[in-house]
C-alpha cells in the first residue's frame, strides 16, 4: 500500500476544480473493533428509518455483513449512505455523499466547505451510535482517524488532486474543532494508483 505525506498547500485550478466535487466518502475508524458485531447495526438503522433520526431522506437498510471486510451494514439515503464498513479490515462509520438535495446541503459551493459538511454528517452518525441504547457504549469512534475517498471516476487520481484534498481537509478539520492535543494534522495518501484517491489522517 503505498503511503506518501501530504504537508504542501493546494491552490489555483486544481482547487477550484475541485469545488464541484459532490461524490465524496468519509469513513470514521472505531476505537475498538472487537465490541460489536456488524449485525447488531441492522436494528438500530431500521429504527433510524421509521423514528427519523436523521434530517433526511432515508430508504432502506442492506446487510453485507458476510462479505469478508466488505461494505458492513448500509442505511441507504437518498443523499448519502451510512454504513458500518468492514473495509481494509477496519471497521468505521463511513459517511459517503452521492448528491446535495435536502435543505442542509443547499448552497454548498467550495471543497473545503463540503469537507466540513461531511465532517459534521459524519460526527453527527457517530454521536448517535455511540450514544444507542441497543449499542450499550460498545462502540466508540476515533475522530482523528480519518479516511477521505474521491468516489468519481471523472476527477484525476494524482498528486494535484491529492495535494488539494489534503490541504481542504485540514482547513475542514480546523474549522470544525477537531483537534489532535496541538499537534498538526498528518494526512497521508495510502491508496495505489488504480484504487479511488485515499487519505488518511493520522
Amino acid at each position: 500500500m503505498t503511503s506518501i505525506v501530504l504537508d504542501g498547500e493546494a491552490e489555483g485550478a486544481s482547487g477550484r476544480a475541485l469545488d464541484h466535487l459532490v461524490k465524496l466518502d468519509l469513513k470514521v475508524l472505531v476505537r475498538d473493533p472487537s465490541r460489536a458485531e456488524p449485525e447488531e447495526f441492522i436494528p438500530v438503522f431500521h429504527r433510524w428509518i421509521t423514528e427519523r433520526v436523521l434530517p433526511e431522506l432515508l430508504i432502506d437498510v442492506a446487510d453485507y455483513s458476510h462479505v469478508h471486510e466488505g461494505p458492513g451494514v448500509l442505511l441507504v439515503g437518498h443523499d448519502a449512505i451510512y454504513a458500518y464498513d468492514l473495509s481494509r479490515g477496519e471497521p468505521g462509520l463511513l459517511y459517503s455523499r452521492r448528491r446535495e438535495t435536502s435543505p442542509e446541503l443547499e448552497g454548498i459551493d467550495a471543497l473545503e466547505s463540503r469537507i466540513e459538511s461531511l465532517l459534521k454528517c459524519a460526527f453527527r452518525a457517530c454521536d448517535l451510535i455511540e450514544a444507542e441504547p441497543q449499542l450499550e457504549g460498545r462502540v466508540a469512534f476515533d475522530r482523528h482517524r480519518l479516511e477521505l475517498s474521491v468516489n468519481d471516476r471523472l476527477i484525476p487520481q494524482d498528486d494535484d488532486t491529492a495535494a488539494t484534498l489534503a490541504h481542504a481537509l485540514k482547513s475542514a478539520l480546523a474549522a470544525v474543532g477537531t483537534e489532535n492535543g496541538g499537534a498538526p494534522v498528518r494526512v497521508e495518501q495510502i491508496s495505489e494508483a488504480r484504487e479511488r484517491l485515499t487519505l488518511r489522517t493520522r
